[in-house]
């Protein structure tokens, strides 16, 4: 499956709002009406970024539903912002000079908010415009964010269960065949979309790579988040262990941040030829190596969840060998809620009673209720 870069990321969030294309709604209407009364301009939009276009979603003084080229339009330099991005004069300004709102609509004056889910994905705009050249008060900026926050609230009440559902099923890997090894794996998602974060695929040179971790933040960002987490992860296919996570973390510690969210990763690497693997783990901690001869170890780790291990104290992998018969277990928290298995020493010892990775998958499915509350996440890592 192929990496999601943030613009496809964004994209995702958008298809999975489920109003493009919807028609015009009461809902965002009033708050473009409210921007253009509160501002006295003549062209307010609620616009939403995707693809390599710019789709208004609610609009006054301007066709409901109207699409321009991403590379056309202000909004699509607003929403790599943070904060609200304000263009005085757009005449003078190189960025937007030659842009056609400017040279054939007439265009002089353009202010615009991000607006942000609750992952942190910037999915589109709040923004005003004008024939004339203005400013903005810092005042204005306050009314601006908060009529943006506004939007932001709509926007996602209108996240679709079933939507969310497809896009974070769209993400979960397909089998592999690892030489001389058994890959089995189980993912069950709750139907709001948890935060379990799952991978597994074999790099160029052969080495399996496998990643599980989990994030947790309010509602439904816990599973857009994990999706953001899981396309950084597939980035650093190729990538050397003891760089993969601190690279993974210095790219999606900003969006955990400005979602209040918390992550933690499970990473190896196999080596099909030797059943060498090197691992990290960043705060997850649940992980247990059953032996052919059914002892087992959990692999514990001192090291911090994602975005919480300063920046002095670098990530520390370690290594194990796998011998014929033994299997390496990595789960998340949904597993340990399952009746039976409170603890990683049950787990390991369902894996030491079952013949095979296939049947511990299954054993643990029977075991998932209807309905279950928390998503289940499971890989069972064998060496015949």
């Amino acid at each position: 499956m192929t990496q999601l870069d943030p613009a496809a990321h964004r994209t995702a969030v958008v298809e999975a709002l489920g109003v493009l294309g919807s028609g015009p709604e009461e809902r965002f209407d009033r708050i473009t009406r409210m921007t253009q009364e509160a501002f006295g301009v003549p062209l307010t939009f609620l616009n939403l970024v995707h693809g390599n276009v710019v789709t208004a979603q609610s609009t006054q003084g301007w066709r409901q539903g109207g699409s321009a080229p991403a590379e056309q339009v202000f909004c699509s330099t607003t929403v790599l912002t943070n904060e609200p991005m304000v263009v005085p004069d757009a005449l003078l300004d190189p960025r937007f000079r030659d842009l056609a709102a400017v040279t054939e609509q007439g265009i002089r004056f353009y202010a615009g908010a991000p607006l942000s889910m609750l992952d942190g994905t910037r999915v589109g705009t709040l923004c005003i415009m004008d024939a004339t050249p203005r400013e903005l008060s810092a005042a204005d900026l306050d009314l601006l964010r908060d009529l943006a926050r506004w939007a932001e609230r709509e926007l996602g009440h209108a996240i679709d269960r079933d939507r969310v559902t497809r896009v974070l099923e769209g993400l979960v890997p397909g089998p592999v065949e690892v030489p001389g090894h058994d890959l089995d794996t189980l993912v069950l998602r709750t139907e709001d979309g948890g935060g379990d974060v799952a991978d597994w695929r074999l790099a160029s040179d052969g080495a399996l790579h496998v990643t599980m971790g989990s994030v947790a933040a309010a509602g439904r960002a816990s599973g857009l988040l994990a999706s953001a987490v899981r396309g950084a992860v597939v980035a650093r296919t190729e990538t050397a262990m003891q760089d993969a996570i601190g690279g993974l973390e210095a790219q999606i510690t900003a969006d955990l941040s400005a979602a209040d969210a918390v992550g933690s990763l499970f990473h190896l690497r196999l080596d099909p030829t030797s059943g060498h693997v090197v691992f990290g783990d960043a705060g997850h901690g649940l992980a247990v190596l059953v032996r052919a001869d059914g002892t087992s170890r959990a692999l514990h780790s001192l090291d911090l969840p994602l975005g919480l291990q300063p920046e002095s104290v670098p990530r520390s992998p370690a290594t194990l060998d796998l011998a014929a018969g033994d299997r390496l277990v990595v789960c998340t928290e949904g597993v340990l809620a399952l009746e039976g298995i409170g603890h990683l020493d049950d787990l390991a010892a369902l894996v030491a009673a079952e013949p095979t990775g296939a049947a511990v998958v299954e054993r643990v499915r029977a075991l998932v209720p209807a309905g279950a509350a928390h998503d289940v996440t499971l890989v069972v890592l064998g060496r015949r």
